[in-house]
């Protein structure tokens, strides 16, 4: 290229889609032709009946049906002395499904294994016979694969496949070699790693005794695959708050201020995503009548930090909430709110 020659452009960022337009492709997703039954409705039936009986293959046994799914701390929070920062943090900028995916089989290894035992990862990429449990991935995954149905279920295999090998990559499974394929791996042997795992230390994946708690309804309402990765973040985050403060998140609520949020190591972008939380009815806000609903502005700073009145936001987590299907409640919100919810966002 010549010297004197311009600089061809970059290549421009594509824009994010709007949130409305997210939650719409979720909403329409098919794996059959039109009349099928939506892609939400299925999966969220399918995670229902895991809760219900574990993968059990009468369909009829009961699971162990945890009312909460415990996630170590470490997954989610810096600990004192460590030297890798946690998990979320990192999977939270990774397009995709990878967060999702690893906090589903979270989810999946709790509905089949108790505490104390070490889970085994049992699905495939293949379907099987019509009588049986749900085994494959593309059964228990909500996604949007913008598509012609003949193509949806490959095509969320493909984004399976691809956030398999992202966790791999942060030390969260394992995936084992493939013995037909000298030096290839096999993504049907999966092994669940700790999801307090570092470089160093990888642990097989246990059943905690303890933990940050989230409601089953997180997953058997399909909100973590409704919700976007920075606002599952939060969500987490404010739940790794109340398992710390859990009297007080009972009374005014717990906050967050700029000492806590380097323990969880996320983007201050990334905290706005509580509007939507709130906006949603996952976690309710107290309002303070000083400070502006649209901008968070808080009036008369200098005067009120004086008399000691300036107080950071508090919140609670509203677990009733996630009873609600998420899929059809966002589009409720968004597209055609009631009272309450059109006065939720206006204290957004």
């Amino acid at each position: 290229m010549s010297v004197n020659s311009p600089v061809p452009p970059g290549r421009p960022r594509a824009a994010r889609p709007p949130r409305a337009a997210i939650n719409d492709r979720l909403l329409s997703a098919c794996d059959g032709p039109e009349g099928s039954i939506l892609l939400h409705e299925e999966v969220r039936q399918n995670l229902e009946d895991l809760w219900l009986y574990g993968g059990n293959r009468d369909g009829k046994t009961p699971g162990p049906r945890p009312e909460y799914i415990f996630i170590r701390p470490e997954f989610l929070q810096q600990q004192p002395g460590a030297d890798h920062g946690p998990a979320l943090a990192r999977l939270v900028p990774a397009r995709g499904l990878p967060l999702r995916l690893e906090l589903l089989m979270l989810f999946d290894a709790q509905c089949r294994y108790r505490r104390g035992e070490r889970a085994r990862v049992d699905r495939t990429f293949e379907d099987v016979e019509a009588n049986a449990p749900i085994k494959s991935w593309q059964k228990v995954v909500l996604s949007d694969t913008s598509s012609d149905y003949r193509e949806a279920g490959v095509l969320r295999g493909r984004q399976i496949k691809e956030a398999l090998r992202v966790l791999d990559k942060q030390h969260l499974v394992d995936i084992g070699p493939d013995k037909s394929r000298p030096g290839r791996r096999d993504l049907n042997r999966i092994t669940l790693l700790s999801e307090a795992s570092s470089p160093v230390n990888r642990p097989k994946y246990t059943v905690p005794e303890r933990g940050v708690r989230v409601s089953r309804h997180f997953f058997t309402s399909l909100w973590v695959f409704a919700l976007t990765n920075t606002e599952i973040a939060i969500f987490l985050a404010l739940s790794a708050r109340r398992a710390s403060f859990p009297l007080a998140h009972t009374g005014d609520g717990v906050y967050v201020v700029k000492e806590h949020r380097r323990q969880f190591g996320l983007k201050d972008n990334t905290w706005r995503s509580a509007r939507e939380l709130h906006t949603y009815g996952l976690v309710n806000r107290v309002h303070d009548n000083e400070r502006d609903t649209q901008t968070g502005t808080i009036s008369d700073f200098g005067a009120r930090w004086r008399r000691g009145e300036v107080m950071p936001t508090r919140f609670t987590i509203v677990d009733a909430a996630l009873e609600q299907p998420a899929v059809p409640t966002i589009d409720r919100v968004l597209n055609n709110p009631t009272p309450e919810d059109q006065w939720r966002q206006w204290f957004t």
